[in-house]
């Protein structure tokens, strides 16, 4: 790497979701983020920011923290005009090229499994238990609860638990 070309650590994801509430019942009250900050935006320089030619379009937005983090902001963008279609299907079926995973820790892996199931996510992975046997630079031995699943509208979440 050239030294001068840095970026500091991950500050925010933002993910443009269909419907803010049911994002936010996820995220907020399944997943536990904290919501920071709330706002509704309708400018013609954040349209040009989104490549939106739509002058009646506003966005509304809630930004969301974990609360053992400075870092790692979750941002829900919920786009609302005419130029983008929120009854587009979305592919679950399984990994595709290009697609995210958004990582997260847990302890409560088995309660969050459970609400999930309840609230009817739909799973890539069910709930799989592993043993790391060896230590590696990035990622310690031990026992592993991993299980990944689709928010409502298609990104994938992958919840990791460590004992």
């Amino acid at each position: 790497m050239k030294k001068g070309f840095k970026t500091t650590p991950i500050s925010r994801i933002t993910l443009f979701c269909r419907d803010l509430e049911k994002s936010l019942a996820l995220y907020r009250d399944i997943l536990g983020f904290e919501e920071v900050e709330s706002k509704t935006i309708q400018t013609k320089a954040f349209n040009e920011l989104m490549n939106i030619h739509d002058k009646n379009c506003f966005v509304r937005i809630s930004y969301l923290q974990s609360d053992s983090s400075d870092h790692g902001l979750i941002a829900l963008f919920e786009i609302n005009s005419s130029e983008l279609d929120k009854n587009q299907s979305i592919q679950t079926a399984q990994i595709q090229y290009g697609q995210s995973v958004i990582v997260l820790s847990t302890k409560d892996h088995k309660k969050i499994y459970r609400e999930l199931k309840k609230k009817d996510y739909t799973f890539l992975v069910e709930p799989t238990e592993y043993e790391k046997l060896e230590d590696s630079e990035y990622i310690k031995a031990g026992l592993y609860k991993e299980m990944s699943f689709y928010d409502p509208d298609g990104f994938l979440i992958n919840l990791i638990e460590y004992n």
